[in-house]
């Protein structure tokens, strides 16, 4: 073989090689993303029934609301199930994407990229529900308020919603897929000691916008409000994002996978 068809071949395998990663990594990005929608799509109708049914139960019989359903959940609903989904989801789906050619690295490229696409949708939905919600206070001339959530007031704090939930969606799923690779990997006691590590994502993303159950434990107070809280929070969550697609990826490279298991 001459150097010329040698220099032509090598750029031609380069690029077989990168557009096989690429629908490996869309493969997972695509499970991940129709698992978490179509759970997400029945959570998020059966709770906007219970929650209509709170609201117009307690205007019906008792004295009203003055903080909405979301809120009183400490400024988000969908962390847990999501979370759960990232345990079972990445685990199941793992021996299934090698074999059918991907690599451990298209399974973690793929897994981050359906997280954040799942998360944008959560957090769209979310901020679509907060809208539909604070009109039906209006409606039942209730006052609307949020105590929890990065630091601006109305509409404005609406749409932070949109960015602030794809970053806590996205976060827990890796947290969860990090837990269950932990395990994977690193066994029963390892996996417990990796576990905790893990959850560290969730306490920073809950801490940087101002939701879930560490927000619960330090308070919603915010150490800067206006632009700085907002810059602050986002950059938390992106940073919170990161790790645990970190924390992920980092067992998954060497899990054995043998055909007896």
């Amino acid at each position: 073989m001459s150097a010329t068809t040698s220099a032509v071949t090598i750029p031609a395998r380069d690029t077989r090689v990168r557009e096989a990663e690429r629908r490996g990594a869309r493969r997972a990005a695509g499970v991940t993303l129709r698992v978490v929608s179509t759970i997400g799509g029945w959570y998020w109708a059966i709770f906007a029934v219970v929650a209509v049914a709170v609201i117009l139960g307690n205007v019906r019989y008792g004295s009203g609301l003055d903080q909405g359903i979301v809120d009183a959940q400490m400024g988000g609903s969908s962390r847990w199930f999501v979370m759960v989904l990232g345990i079972i989801v990445p685990a199941a789906y793992l021996r299934l994407h090698v074999a059918a050619g991907g690599t451990r690295r298209t399974m973690t490229t793929g897994t981050v990229q359906g997280a954040l696409v799942s998360g944008m949708l959560i957090g769209a939905v979310t901020a679509l529900y907060l809208v539909a919600e604070r009109a039906l206070f209006a409606a039942l001339d209730l006052t609307w308020a949020r105590e929890f959530g990065l630091p601006v007031d109305g509409y404005g704090g609406i749409a932070l919603t949109f960015v602030a939930e794809t970053l806590v969606a996205a976060t827990y799923y890796l947290v969860g897929a990090a837990i269950s690779a932990g395990y994977y990997r690193l066994g029963i006691v390892g996996g417990t000691f990796y576990a905790l590590a893990a959850l560290v994502p969730a306490a920073l993303v809950d801490v940087a916008t101002h939701t879930g159950v560490t927000a619960l434990v330090v308070g919603p107070q915010r150490l800067l409000d206006g632009g700085a809280g907002v810059l602050l929070g986002l950059a938390g969550g992106a940073v919170a994002v990161a790790l645990a697609a970190w924390l992920f990826g980092t067992p998954l490279r060497s899990i054995p996978l043998r055909p007896s298991v």
